[in-house]
């Protein structure tokens, strides 16, 4: 029973450090947890939730108000019915909505005409699948609306003209029976002439041709499918005149870029553990130094080779993939830098929190893929309900990569990352302190 021994002697060493036991349990329920919830609207077909349309109706006619109330019976589609585009621009703008239509004043008085209707839309260049989906579900309403119109203007014009036709037939035949009725007045006055024992009224005239109907309307729903009068007009909600929807780079780029930041807090755990270890971290602490000095000295290595890591992965991105970088390199950088500080901080947490190797890699690797889940690095936070987005604002996660999207794919500019880069910042500061006071016990 040697090897029952040995079996014990190593249960008995693991279970030393039941705190790394834990993590092998808790890490896999946490990402089965985050992820399920992240992408239940997926695998449900997106259930009961639907997708928020803004639109303003600038026309207010009865052709409007009916595309209006088709848009509202579209399954899928929540319309919210606006009164100002500035407003609605200003909400995709900031991320409220992926999409939003306006409907200029000329749509009831072009339909009429058939004449060309251009519709206005806005989208979020950070939501573009969202935004296509929106997209081709007006294309298809639009174009069903149009047919429907025409078919039924036109059917509504070959209904005068058959009343008309019915009208001027009927007029015809009452003439001819005036001229009947009158040549027998004629004969009946003739001595010499013998009433003809039935007189018939010549038809006159034709039945309409609803052949000709029925090849009018087929063609121009063929020509509706082909040409259509409805088209969108679609822009960035942003502002820019000149963009182009973001490529499968500028979403995974910046947002692996954010997850593996945050990996550094093992490196940073595994350098006090070290030093307490060989009791090199209890000399430096008998020495005549600030404890916040120390923790700044032991965070900057840390703090450089993040920073690195950020340069080279949008590097790799922008000279490899042709990657656009945006249009402000100061709010890229006071992004990045912040992004880094955050993730320095909380690896000095993890340093005051736990004792053990075990313990550093285990909790390490759950916080860094937790919140990374959690912050819409790994799922789009679109995607995610909107209880899942609320709760992705406890990460520095979703602040850094929302930074980023505002950069990279809204081209917007550093203004409007300062909140971003805040937010990072107050993580950071609030970690560090933690950590600070964590340790001041520790000789």
């Amino acid at each position: 029973m040697q090897w029952w021994a040995i079996a014990k002697k190593d249960l008995r060493i693991m279970l030393k450090d039941p705190g790394a036991i834990v993590v092998l349990f808790l890490l896999p329920l946490m990402l089965i947890t985050v992820m399920s919830f992240a992408l239940m609207p997926v695998f449900n077909g997106g259930g009961d939730d639907v997708i928020t349309l803004p639109i303003v109706d600038d026309d207010q006619t009865d052709q409007s108000k009916t595309f209006v109330t088709l848009l509202e019976e579209t399954e899928g589609i929540e319309v919210i019915s606006l009164e100002q585009a500035d407003e609605v621009i200003k909400q995709v703008s900031n991320g409220e909505y992926a999409y939003a239509l306006v409907i200029p004043k000329d749509f009831g008085t072009n339909m009429r005409n058939g004449e060309k209707i251009e519709l206005l839309s806005y989208e979020d260049p950070a939501q573009a699948n969202m935004s296509s989906i929106i997209g081709k579900a007006i294309e298809g309403v639009a174009r069903a609306y149009e047919i429907e119109y025409i078919v039924s203007r036109m059917v509504d014009q070959q209904i005068v003209k058959i009343n008309d036709s019915m009208e001027e037939e009927i007029q015809k035949v009452g003439e001819a029976y005036e001229r009947q009725m009158a040549s027998l007045l004629s004969q009946l006055n003739t001595e010499n002439k013998d009433i003809p024992a039935s007189t018939t009224v010549e038809e006159e005239g034709s039945i309409p041709d609803l052949t000709e109907m029925k090849e009018e309307l087929i063609g121009s729903a063929q020509a509706s499918f082909d040409q259509p009068s409805i088209t969108i007009d679609s822009s960035s909600a942003s502002g820019k005149e000149e963009w182009t929807r973001p490529d499968a780079f500028q979403q995974n780029v910046p947002g692996y870029t954010v997850m593996y930041a945050f990996f550094i807090i093992m490196f940073a755990g595994r350098s006090f553990l070290n030093e307490r270890n060989d009791g090199t971290f209890r000399r430096v602490l008998s020495a005549p130094i600030a404890r916040w000095q120390l923790f700044i000295g032991k965070m900057l290595p840390n703090y450089f080779i993040g920073l690195a890591q950020v340069v080279v992965l949008f590097a790799f991105g922008h000279y490899v993939f042709d990657m656009s970088l945006g249009t402000s390199f100061l709010g890229l950088a006071l992004v990045s830098l912040t992004l880094v500080w955050a993730s320095s901080c909380l690896g000095m947490l993890i340093a005051a929190l736990f004792k053990t190797d075990s313990q550093i890699s285990g909790w390490s690797v759950l916080l860094a893929l937790t919140l990374a889940a959690l912050g819409g690095t790994m799922v789009p936070l679109f995607i995610m309900p909107d209880v899942m987005q609320q709760i992705a604002l406890i990460t520095p996660h979703a602040w850094a990569l929302n930074g980023y999207q505002d950069l990279l794919v809204r081209g917007l500019g550093v203004e409007a990352v300062l909140g971003n880069a805040l937010a990072l910042f107050g993580f950071g500061a609030s970690f560090l302190l933690v950590a600070l006071w964590k340790m001041k016990d520790e000789r």
